[in-house]
């Protein structure tokens, strides 16, 4: 080989090493958010994923260093074809993969099963190739060490970009089995290539691996406009409206019955009954009464979480002005599309903690209702996260909190919620809608330095329909306890703490909604 041809090579080696960083990203951060709707986006999902991730390469390392020891030019060829078919096959796999392992091994090992399963083999592959094009570089130019720095330096840039370009392009603009089933093909391609230019491969292979890849591309599995929803007792058809990936997941909007409901990640984030418009779930409406009961001439409120904008709506209604906080664009835009969000209202599109670590305003009551998927993010609910509410708050202003627990309503997690609210707050208290023969409720919580019920009627006209439950809601008041360590900026087991409740209401989205309602 003359100097030119071993210049070419050299670069064609590092170009192959940038683009297999860019693909172990994006499968990385890909496939994490394929196994949010089954899974949730908790810290045992995500540590599964790494998991899964870190093993494969590992591996893939061992399996490319093996490789390397009897060299081969249809090695760099096979492992870059396995991966990308591999991938290719996602969109016919996840379904059946995931609908076997979803519910039946718990959150940590599930998730991780299913990503072993889904991505062990492609993350495999692309461990091997680093070993493989340091073997390769090494026959060019001797020095094994300089060679594995070279690229070693190149596929960390290429992870990096990787990275960028999933969380900031590939999620928010394009379904997920199209983002892996593209990488899918451009490993094929990049195979073929080396195929090619080593010559280490048949005409035939070349145009069969080509073929095997490309074709389930245009046929690759869409889901569906309708779906069955209530399970196997009350099954009937949802149509979609609206699905979309996004920076804090899988937005879907679905009308069946006469309700339309807002799902993140598969997780009901609010609706309405269309022909009235107002809401069908108490959850928004208990919210609302509450802050009225305990705080009737509010006139300005801080919402963190807008989900379909029903609070801000009833706030409205009520003559106080709302500022909303709410990080995703297009739940902005699927609430005033679909769920008559007003044009009007005020909304400011960037986390909830940035917005409290920064603002000087001042609100009568701050309604603190952001989930990602099941859970709350765990940083609003930190001490220091509170501190801050409790800042931007005027005096004998209260904070309504939205969120879920045990039945009994002392589950670890709403207790360590309750020890962080007294740290700063004179008093909370907390109230549940008992429903029997379920394992977990939804749970309003107002903390506030003097809290005083007020009696008078909730000015609202979806009072009528849900007197009766903010009644049984009234009477279900009990103290917050606390007496647990509150968690910290430094120190917080939210995930952990309430990891059953959460497991049973992922559970039951598994048994109400058909599976494919659950992917993109």
């Amino acid at each position: 080989m003359d100097k030119k041809q071993g210049k070419l090579l050299r670069d064609c080696l590092v170009v192959t090493a940038f683009l297999e960083g860019v693909s172990v990203l994006v499968v990385e951060i890909a496939g994490a958010r394929a196994l949010a709707p089954f899974y949730g986006t908790s810290l045992k999902v995500w540590t599964s994923q790494i998991t899964a991730t870190l093993l494969f390469l590992a591996l893939g390392y061992g399996v490319g260093g093996l490789l390397s020891r009897r060299p081969r030019d249809a090695n760099i060829v096979g492992v870059f074809w396995v991966a990308g078919i591999w991938l290719g096959l996602f969109p016919l796999c996840r379904g059946l993969i995931l609908d076997s392992t979803a519910g039946a091994f718990g959150v940590s090992l599930g998730s991780f099963l299913s990503s072993s399963f889904l991505f062990g083999p492609p993350l495999l592959c692309l461990g091997a190739v680093s070993p493989l094009l340091i073997e390769r570089l090494d026959r060019i130019r001797s020095g094994a060490g300089s060679a594995a720095g070279t690229l070693f330096f190149v596929n960390t840039l290429g992870g990096l970009v990787g990275g960028w370009l999933t969380a900031l392009w590939l999620i928010p603009t394009m379904p997920l089995r199209l983002a892996l089933v593209g990488v899918g093909l451009v490993l094929v391609l990049i195979g073929t290539f080396w195929g090619l230019f080593l010559r280490a491969t048949r005409s035939w292979q070349l145009i069969a691996a080509i073929f095997v890849c490309v074709v389930p591309s245009f046929f690759v599995w869409k889901a569906p406009d309708e779906i069955s929803v209530g399970g196997l007792t009350q099954e009937r058809k949802a149509k979609v409206l609206y699905r979309q990936q996004s920076t804090v997941g899988l937005i879907q909007v679905l009308d069946y019955d006469d309700v339309r409901v807002l799902l993140l990640d598969g997780v009901t984030q609010g609706g309405i009954e269309r022909e009235s418009g107002l809401s069908h779930f108490g959850s928004t409406v208990f919210q609302s009464a509450l802050s009225y009961r305990f705080h009737p001439k509010a006139r300005t409120a801080l919402v963190l979480g807008i989900g379909a904008g029903i609070v801000v709506k009833q706030l409205e209604e009520r003559g106080v002005d709302v500022t909303a906080i709410e990080l995703e664009p297009r739940v902005v835009e699927v609430a005033r599309k679909f769920f008559g969000f007003p044009e009007s209202a005020r909304v400011l599109e960037e986390d909830a903690r940035t917005y409290l670590n920064r603002t000087e305003e001042k609100y009568d009551i701050v309604f603190l209702d952001a989930f990602a998927g099941e859970s709350i993010p765990w940083y609003l609910t930190t001490v220091e996260a509170v501190g801050k509410i409790k800042k931007s708050l005027n005096p004998g202003g209260i904070l309504v909190i939205n969120t879920v627990t045990s039945a009994d309503g002392h589950s670890l997690g709403i207790q360590r919620l309750e020890s962080v609210l007294l740290e700063h707050f004179t008093e909370a208290r907390l109230f549940i809608k008992r429903t029997p023969e379920v394992a977990l409720t939804g749970a309003t919580i107002i903390a506030g330095d003097v809290l005083v019920a007020h009696e008078g009627e909730v000015p609202n006209a979806m009072k009528d329909r849900f007197r009766k439950d903010i009644a049984v809601l009234v009477k279900s008041e009990r103290p917050a306890l606390g007496g647990l360590r509150p968690g910290t900026d430094d120190w917080h087991d939210l995930d952990y703490a309430d990891s059953e409740v959460r497991s049973v209401w992922r559970r039951h989205i598994l048994n109400y909604y058909d599976s494919v309602a659950l992917q993109d």
